[in-house]
Order: C-alpha cells, then structure tokens, then sequence
C-alpha cells in the first residue's frame, strides 16, 4: 500500500506540475517540497515497518495495465538490500531540489528531477527484469536533460553524447544477458529466477554481462 502511495503522489505531482505556469516558481517550490519531501517519509516509514527475519520480497503490489488479453501486469516489492538505496534514491532527490531555486527554467528542472525519482524508486522496486531494463534505461532521458541544460561546464553538450555511447555499449550487453535469462528460465520475474540453479559457466558469463553494465 505504501508503495503505491508513493509512486501516487509521484506521477500526480509531476501531472499537476506540466499545467502550472512557470512563473509560479513559488507554487512549482512549495510541490516540488512537498512531495519529494512527503516521499521521504514514506519511505522511512517502510523501512521502519521492514521485516529484517525475512528473506523474500516485502510490501509486493501488482498492477494491471488494463490489457488483460495481453496479460501485462507489473510487480513492485522490497528487500533487505533495495530498501536502503530506495530510501538513497528519496534522500538524494529530496536535497537537489533543496538547491536548485535559483536555477533556469525551474519547471522543468524539478520535472526531470521529479521524474527520475519515480523512475528510480521503480527500478529499485520492480520485480520483473525487462521492466528494470526499461526502467533503468528511461532513467537516461532526465538526466540527458539535467547534464545538458544545467550542466555546469561548457563541454556540457560533449559530456552528454559521451554519456549516451557509453550507456549504450553497457545497455547492449545487459540486454545480451536478460534474453539469454528468459530463454533459459522461460520467465523474467526476480522470484523465480532466484530459485534457477544456474551452471557455474552460465553465472561466470552472466555476472560479466552485467558487472559491465553497471561499471559504466
């Protein structure tokens, strides 16, 4: 329930920021604080309520697309080590919009920042592996933004086109690893793949897959 609460006020704040003028900068402030802010809170209160005994996945909520034909759902849930960068990834936010009211173009600023929040939180949260690529990889279009627009250096534009040739090399090889996954488990879904009794050579190749991606 708290999950979904906070992706709630996530996706409302960013909707009713899109229709507010951008010369309302204290309004555009005053919700950028309250939400992250109202984030925050939630998310410590999960951890409060976080069972430690526990090694499965806590506070698990599914959602519907609404396309039942295509039987298109989304699975959220927490454990014991993507609690603590959940509550890192609400903190951070959370202290950058702390520091960026005298900043250009305000708006769209506490969009993107608002907007990678959510995108975070998800990609901590989601127990499906295509949905963490997706996720993951979405993360990049706020941050292309943010480094291009309100970088601080005048290479700014260089350091962008340098950022996305390096993600992407490092995309294509964690895709490699999730197709290989599905193949060989026949399913995406973090549960079940935790209990494949993976061969050594097949974690060895793995791990290398994905130690690449992330080490970018």
């Amino acid at each position: 329930m708290l999950l979904t609460l906070i992706f709630v006020i996530l996706i409302f704040s960013l909707i009713v920021l899109f229709y507010i003028p951008e010369h309302h900068t204290k309004t555009i402030r005053k919700l950028a604080l309250l939400s992250s802010g109202t984030v925050l809170i939630l998310s410590c209160f999960l951890l409060s309520t976080f069972n430690s005994n526990v090694s499965y996945f806590q506070n698990v909520n599914t959602y519907s697309c609404g396309l039942d034909f295509l039987n298109i759902y989304i699975t959220v849930g927490l454990d014991g080590i993507s609690i603590f960068f959940f509550i890192l990834s609400s903190f951070l936010i959370f202290l950058c919009l702390l520091f960026i009211w005298e900043e250009k173009l305000l708006k769209q600023y506490v969009m993107s920042l608002l907007l990678m929040d959510l995108l975070l939180l998800l990609v901590f949260s989601v127990l499906d592996l295509l949905l963490f690529y997706i996720f993951f990889e979405a993360i990049l279009i706020p941050m292309y933004l943010i480094i291009g627009v309100w970088g601080s250096r005048e290479r700014k534009v260089r350091a962008v086109y340098l950022f996305f040739f390096y993600t992407l090399i490092g995309s294509l090889c964690l895709l490699l690893g999730i197709i290989y996954i599905y193949y060989t488990v026949g399913t995406l879904n973090f549960e079940y793949i935790n209990a494949y009794n993976f061969t050594f050579y097949e974690q060895y190749w793995l791990w290398l897959a994905f130690f690449f991606f992330f080490f970018i």
